[in-house]
This record gives C-alpha cells, structure tokens and sequence, in this order.
C-alpha cells in the first residue's frame, strides 16, 4: 500500500470512529434525558423546584399531552421533561442557559427556548380559557359566591355579593425597542421608573384568578385598561339587563361603577363612610395578596427577573403563569412565604375618572350608599 493510500484509509478509520462517537454521544444525552425522572425526587424538592406538587404535575403533563406535535426527531426531548424544563424556568426566573443545568439534562439553549414556546403557547391558546374563567353565567356567578360566603367576603368582611378583587400589578420587561411605530418604549416607562406590562388581574376570595389581562404597556393607568377591559363590558351589560346584586372592588385608582365599589378617600373617622372603607380595605386586600403569591410562585414576574422578551411572548409567560397559579391553589400547593406585592400603588379622584358618564357615577354612589348602610347597621347589631 503506498503512502497515498495509507493516508486514505487512516483518514477514513478516523472519520468514522468520529462519527461513532458523535452518535454515542447522542444516544448517551437522549438515555440521560429519557432516564431522568423527577418524580422520584422528595416532594419537598419537587414543589421548589417546579412549583407544582407531583399529582398537579402529572395531570397537567396529560392536559398537555392532547396538544402535542408527534416528534419529528428522534432526539426529542420527551414531554415530561419539557413541561419541567418550562415550570422550572418560570418558577425561578433565571436564564434559559441554566435550566438544563440545574436539572441535569443534556438540553441546549435553542432547545429550552424552543420548548418554552411551545409550551407557553399551550397553556395560553388551549389551557387559559379552562382554568381562568370569568364567571358569566348566572349559575356561575352563584356559585362563586356562594363559594366565596364560605371562605372571606361575607364571612369574614361582612361584605355582601362582592365576585371578586381587581388590582393592576407591573411585570417588568427588558427596555423596548425606542423607535417603534406602535410600541415604543416610553409607552412601557411605568410610574415607578422601570419598563413593563400593566396587568390587570381578578382574584376571588381564595386567590383564584378569574380574569387577566396582559395586553396593555406599563404606561397606560390601571382605569383605562379596565374601562376597555372585557369584564367591564359584561358587568355593564349584566346591570343594563337588570342583574344588579353582585359587583367586584377596586382601589381608588379605579372609577366608581354600580358593578365596582371604590373606598370612600375622604371619610370622617368614626363614621359610617370609614367603617365601610375599613371594610372594603380589608376585602380588597385578596387582590393584592393575590398578586403576591403569584409573582412569588413564578418568580420570573418580579421586578427583578426582568422578563428579555417582547411584549407578545412576554405575555404568554405571564397568561401560562395565571393558568399555573390556579393549578397549584386547586391542588392546595403551601402559598409561598412572602406574599407581599411589589407593585401595589392607586390614587383617587372617582368623579374624574367617570367625566362623560354621570348617571353611572351617580347610580355608583347609590349602591355604595346602600352598602355603607348595610355594614354600619350590621356593626351596630353586633355591638348591640
């Protein structure tokens, strides 16, 4: 064989021992994702890791499952291991570079990008409306409320026919492009200095979200997302068709509605008004409590786990995020320690808010006239 040849076939040995080896790694990285099982581990490690207990994890894997892509590849990472790779991610907030890390798994960064929208997009397009639902109905409605008079709002506050509790709360996200014609960045500049989306959110007396809404830049004040917001057209609608018993509360950056109950800023002390805002202030604190453990539990919401994502997949994050915050109150998951929410601030001023709608504003002040009477009398049978 002359020297030529021998070069040959040495180069080929080679290349093909490479190749072997690329494939065994391969194969080696596809055993370590399909071995991995994080079932097995404690349920306390389990539950900081993921943010789901193990029975909410497995039903949601299913839940999910319906919506699933056959995988093309055979490298795919399997869908236990994805829908983990995305808890964990919007669990802690971190870098998409260190989830894979953390969870002992051979996945690049382009890989849990890509799985995180693919399972975001599940959760928002498929999951949202199942598990955050407004209710509508009027048989919905009562059972809310009558779920609600066992937990907080009229037992505990003594406040009557309330579905639940709105609050704006801030996500921050990276700085905006400066120059863009529909979104710039200023429109993200919120009160407090920072770039983000204005979320609106409803809880219910158990901290369940009923209603969000992330559509709107960090700019826009929390009354004019609620003015366009779809559940202030379905109250307004339900009260021009005569449903006139049931209304949410609102701080008073919020407008005095017959459908949503404001506190009265100017009360005098002692009297009838400040009893009923005393009252109010406590119910309506579901709302901001709400919004803390949410952002606790999916810590990728907090002011400093700045969402790199423009505002449309940023606001996936934050739709999958409210279907995995029911979830885990569904499956009676502990509420995080810290419970506070960063972001909680209104102001006042109701008349101003409802220039242009005075029969509104009036008829408001009528049933919350109502209420404070209602609660001053039943405070006064009690201290009878």
């Amino acid at each position: 064989m002359n020297p030529v040849e021998a070069n040959f076939h040495l180069n080929f040995i080679q290349a093909l021992e490479n190749a072997q080896n690329q494939r065994r790694r391969r194969l080696g990285y596809r055993h370590i994702r399909d071995a991995s099982n994080p079932f097995e581990m404690a349920d306390r490690k389990f539950v900081k890791l993921f943010r789901l207990n193990k029975e909410a994890a497995r039903d949601l894997i299913e839940e999910i499952k319906d919506y699933i892509e056959e995988p093309q590849r055979r490298d795919t990472v399997p869908l236990h291991l994805q829908v983990f790779i995305c808890l964990n991610f919007l669990g802690h907030g971190g870098y998409q570079t260190t989830v894979g890390q953390e969870l002992n798994l051979a996945v690049s960064q382009p890989v849990v990008s890509r799985i995180l929208k693919n399972i975001c997009n599940i959760l928002t397009i498929h999951l949202l409306p199942r598990h955050v639902r407004f209710p509508t109905t009027d048989e919905h409605v009562r059972r809310v409320k009558d779920r609600q008079k066992y937990f907080m709002f009229t037992e505990k506050f003594n406040f009557p026919n309330v579905i639940g509790v709105v609050d704006g709360t801030h996500v921050a996200i990276v700085t905006p492009t400066i120059d863009d014609p529909n979104y710039p960045a200023v429109a993200y500049l919120n009160r407090k200095g920072y770039y983000s989306i204005n979320v609106q959110a409803t809880f219910d007396a158990d901290m369940i979200l009923l209603n969000v809404n992330a559509r709107y830049p960090g700019a826009t004040h929390d009354s004019a997302i609620w003015k366009v917001s779809t559940i202030n057209r379905h109250l307004r609608r339900r009260y021009l068709e005569g449903q006139r018993n049931t209304w949410l509360l609102g701080d008073s950056g919020y407008p005095l509605q017959p459908w949503l109950m404001t506190p009265i800023t100017d009360a005098a002390p002692n009297s009838p008004e400040a009893h009923y805002t005393k009252c109010h202030v406590r119910a309506r604190n579901v709302g901001e409590r709400g919004n803390g453990t949410w952002k606790e539990r999916f810590r990728c919401l907090k002011k400093d786990r700045v969402l790199h994502y423009k505002h449309a997949a940023a606001g996936r994050i934050i739709y999958s995020c409210a279907v995995l915050h029911n979830i885990c109150r569904f499956y009676n998951v502990p509420d995080p320690e810290d419970s506070s929410d960063e972001d909680d601030e209104n102001d006042n001023n109701d008349d101003e808010r409802n220039a242009g709608d005075v029969n509104i504003l009036e008829e408001g002040r009528l049933v919350r006239r109502r209420l404070v009477e209602i609660l001053w009398n039943r405070a006064e049978n009690r201290i009878g």
